[in-house]
């Protein structure tokens, strides 16, 4: 097998990245742009017909995670897992492009099998990382693979905007019709397959000895204890809980704001993919400058004004209309996204001893799913019971003194309440211990 130390340029670390490429192809397309706007804007169903099977969907990967977690560690086939879990996700969300508008359940159930496939691959995907790069070496092929997470959601959205709009950017693509939102379906499963074929040509598994028989018992009770032994290490519970409520507001918002840009801001379907473009160029930049100053700040101090930038963020996206402002919030909601992300993890690292980072990191993603539960599930009650046509939501416009018809009130009371959920978050992570950085440490694994 070749070195694991050498060139990021290899075919098999330049394959293990595009994947995060070609993944995000499918979370940006159909989990935040294109799904739901086609099940509420074009089939006139409510909020809860994509918000509840989301969260099923995110409900079976927490609950399976940990076995899953335990599969990867143990499996010495992980590409092949990898490979089923890839082509279940892909050939749902290429059936999403055939089922009739009449046969909802269908396309529902397809949404529920093809997001859980999505996410059931990630342990398989992330265990792959240690067949291409080891040690400080893993972490750079690590971070040139959320690079191209990022790259991904951009190129995925302007391949696939021509087949929705039939232009791109006010410019009519010769050869293309608009097909609708629904028409973003095939050509985003092509190329998530595509671009995540690689990984399966070019990487080779590394075979090493296993730890022992598989035991799916055993990923269960790593959760239990893993949750026992937050009381040994001061703040981690409470940084746990904390982050929380911040991943429950950010999955929140991923999934929701391509639905929020059309039918409250009135963007029109170039106008949200150059507004998202822009949004995820603003977190590759914000990744990469706060990345450069987490060495020399405290972490501490720069999530808390991460966290406060978000609840401005969201406060302003309710109160403010003017376009402007919206579009100069985009980039900025873009740099808190990576901020956090880039500043969140870290920080666990450095609350617990180095040789349980791979325990705790599984309880952070275990933690991360659970709130993608519970967050689109607030979001969608907020829209049912505020709607214009409810009589909470009646009530409500009669109280303001708003028009009979003001559909977006609903949605700006689910924003709120994201901006509550992190107020909550950063009440509770006031009092987790200032960390100091540990160099030279371990890589997790």
């Amino acid at each position: 097998m070749a070195e694991r130390t050498g060139s990021l340029w290899r075919r098999d670390v330049i394959g293990w990245s595009l994947y995060d490429f070609a993944n995000t192809i499918y979370s940006m397309n159909i989990v935040s742009l294109y799904l739901k706007r086609y099940i509420v804007e074009d089939l006139g169903y409510g909020d809860r017909y994509y918000d509840i099977p989301f969260s099923i969907s995110m409900l079976f990967a927490a609950i399976l995670l940990p076995a899953l977690g335990a599969m990867s560690d143990h499996a010495t086939r992980k590409k092949l897992f990898l490979l089923l879990f890839t082509l279940t996700c892909c050939v749902a969300v290429g059936l999403l492009a055939i089922v009739p508008a009449s046969m909802l359940f269908v396309m529902i159930l397809l949404f529920v099998i093809a997001n859980f496939a999505y996410e059931a691959g990630q342990p398989f995907y992330n265990a792959l990382l240690y067949s291409v790069a080891e040690g400080k070496r893993a972490r750079l092929v690590s971070g040139v693979g959320v690079a191209l997470g990022y790259v991904g959601s951009i190129i995925g959205m302007i391949l696939v905007l021509p087949f929705v709009t039939g232009e791109m950017f006010g410019w009519d693509v010769p050869g293309f019709t608009g097909g609708g939102k629904d028409a973003a379906f095939l050509p985003t499963a092509v190329l998530f397959l595509v671009f995540a074929l690689p990984i399966f040509i070019w990487v080779r598994e590394r075979k090493e000895e296993l730890p022992g028989p598989m035991s799916i018992r055993a990923g269960y009770r790593d959760v239990w204890d893993g949750l026992r032994e937050t009381n040994k290490y001061p703040g981690v519970l409470r940084f746990l809980i904390a982050d929380y409520f911040f991943e429950d507001a950010v999955a929140t918002v991923i999934i929701n704001i391509g639905l929020y840009c059309s039918l409250v801001l009135g963007m029109a379907d170039g106008e949200i993919t150059l507004f998202l473009i822009i949004s995820t160029a603003s977190a590759v930049v914000g990744s990469f400058v706060i990345g450069w100053l987490a060495p020399r700040m405290s972490l501490k101090k720069m999530i808390n004004a991460i966290v406060v930038g978000w609840i401005l963020a969201l406060l302003i996206f309710v109160f403010v209309e003017d376009k402007t402002v919206i579009w100069m919030l985009g980039s900025l909601v873009g740099v808190l996204l990576g901020g956090l992300w880039t500043t969140t993890r870290p920080m666990l690292g450095e609350l617990v001893p180095h040789d349980k980072l791979g325990r705790f990191f599984g309880l952070f993603a275990l933690s991360g799913r659970a709130a993608a539960v519970v967050g689109p599930l607030i979001w969608t009650a907020i829209v049912y019971l505020f709607h214009p046509d409810q009589p909470l939501g009646q009530a409500t416009i009669e109280l303001l003194n708003l028009p009979p018809d003001a559909i977006w009130l609903p949605y700006k009371l689910a924003v709120l309440s994201l901006a509550i959920m992190m107020i909550v978050g950063l009440f509770i992570f006031r009092k987790v211990p200032e960390t100091r950085q540990v160099n030279d440490a371990p890589a997790a694994r």
